[in-house]
């Protein structure tokens, strides 16, 4: 019953998602005769994934052709969809980066405190700043973001 009543939608997909990932490949047979040989190859593991996304209706089922990002949404005033977006790709975290070494200080009252507060603000708004000079839609990171960084 099932296969019965959801069988067409899931061979147009199937078909669908076959075609999507598939490279037309030509090559020269170096032979004496300079035959073309043509093939298709399809890698569905490697370019096809199926994502399972909690709640609505089978028929609510898409191929995508291209990439979906299903993140939290970690400030309010992020668009949810966005369209041809410009990504921006970090292999670093955005964040203030501590010294690599132990690094000992005294804090003897609150101006210190506020000193060092103010040091690393200004270090996540430089990075921000120049994140934000690429006019990036989206901005991946490799590990996270501060909370500072959202509010930039």
């Amino acid at each position: 019953r099932f296969s019965s009543r959801w069988n067409d939608l899931l061979v147009d997909m199937a078909i669908h998602a076959v075609l999507t990932v598939a490279e037309e490949n030509t090559n020269i047979d170096s032979g004496a005769n300079n035959d073309y040989h043509h093939h298709t190859q399809v890698d569905i593991k490697r370019y096809a994934k199926v994502e399972k996304i909690p709640g609505g209706e089978l028929s609510d089922c898409r191929v995508l052709d291209g990439i979906l990002f299903q993140k939290d949404v970690t400030h309010s005033k992020m668009r949810r969809r966005i369209e041809n977006p410009r990504i921006l790709l970090l292999d670093s975290p955005l964040e203030y980066k501590k010294g690599e070494s132990q690094t000992n200080m005294e804090i003897t009252d609150d101006q210190d405190w506020n000193a060092i507060l103010k040091l690393e603000e200004e270090y996540v708004e430089n990075m921000c700043r120049d994140i934000i000079a690429h006019k990036p839609d989206i901005v991946i990171t490799e590990k996270g973001e501060s909370d500072l960084a959202q509010h930039f």
